[in-house]
């Protein structure tokens, strides 16, 4: 484990997180932003799902691409997708900013609900960019559920002939199960969470109604209740404990990992316990980076809103 002492301000884990996905932060854009001005938009299909990207190829020729992965409820328009895409752009790469299933303006294409344990379909999806620049060398950087789906496509990357020049997962949640049980403790991010994911519901039941023969869980305000009546009702899963344990980063995912692959997280991020990483093994091409402070996603260094994260990555992919 290696702790890093970036300058982090402000100091408080809420704002930290707050700040992470603030729109205030896009205003560092100056109301110029060439990644989204230049965005091709694809439809990746595969034979699982249907999945929305946004490819920018950079002015000047580039031998990296970045593979960017949104958190739950978030999207390739996030604000920190934004913002590290942006600064990876003027560093000459190519930027590929995917969306997970049921995210983004995506909800049309797929009938069947996102859940987190959808990671072959995310595997197909980067064979097919792999296979449409097959001479660039990847990166990918997740945040969040990001992170974790980040971390098992690192696992599974040599048996599905992927190859990754670098891995990074920024505050990925390892045992599922606690990060939920951490959101449900917290009044703030159990409303946060709870609104943006009955708004996605919302959208999903006006496009495909029949699929919810139980309706109520519009009235539902527990998210752990809703999580469990909507596994049962719409995965394999009999139970959430099952659900869980599917996409948990266990020693086995993490072993399987043959790339560099960093795991970045704060000690006092308010929604994945840090406790939580002292079941990732010691490898050689895994390292756990952590800071005192940065929240959730966040790692601002003060008032001009940049993330350490896009300093790090930087220089992580450019040595």
């Amino acid at each position: 484990m290696i702790i890093c002492q970036p300058s982090i301000k402000p100091k408080n884990k809420h704002l930290q997180s707050i700040l992470a996905s603030s729109k205030i932060r896009l205003l560092r854009l100056r109301k110029r932003n060439p990644v989204v001005e230049n965005q091709i938009e694809q439809n990746l299909e595969t034979p699982l799902a249907t999945l929305l990207g946004f490819y920018t190829k950079h002015v000047e020729e580039s031998d990296t691409l970045a593979i960017l992965l949104h958190g739950w409820e978030g999207s390739s328009q996030s604000t920190y997708i934004q913002l590290l895409a942006d600064s990876l752009y003027q560093k000459g790469l190519d930027i590929y900013r995917l969306n997970l299933r049921d995210h983004g303006d995506s909800h049309h294409m797929n009938e069947d609900l996102f859940h987190s344990c959808r990671i072959d379909e995310v595997v197909l999806a980067v064979q097919n960019i792999q296979a449409q620049f097959p001479n660039k060398q990847l990166v990918i950087c997740g945040f969040s559920l990001g992170g974790n789906f980040a971390l098992r496509l690192a696992a599974k990357a040599q048996d599905a002939g992927l190859a990754f020049k670098h891995v990074f997962a920024v505050s990925p949640p390892i045992i599922p199960k606690h990060s939920m049980q951490a959101i449900h403790a917290s009044k703030l991010y159990n409303k946060y969470f709870l609104r943006k994911w009955k708004r996605s519901l919302h959208i999903k039941h006006q496009l495909f109604p029949h699929i919810f023969s139980d309706h109520n869980w519009q009235q539902e305000e527990n998210l752990e209740r809703l999580t469990q009546k909507l596994i049962v009702a719409h995965t394999e899963y009999s139970s959430t404990d099952d659900y869980f344990n599917g996409y948990a980063i266990t020693p086995d995912v993490i072993r399987a990992i043959n790339c560099p692959t960093d795991i970045i997280t704060a000690w006092d991020d308010p929604v994945i316990p840090f406790k939580d990483f002292s079941t990732i093994d010691r490898l050689p091409q895994v390292r756990i980076l952590t800071t005192a402070h940065g929240g959730h996603c966040g790692f601002i260094q003060g008032w001009h809103m940049r993330s350490w994260i896009e300093d790090h990555v930087i220089k992580e992919i450019t040595i």
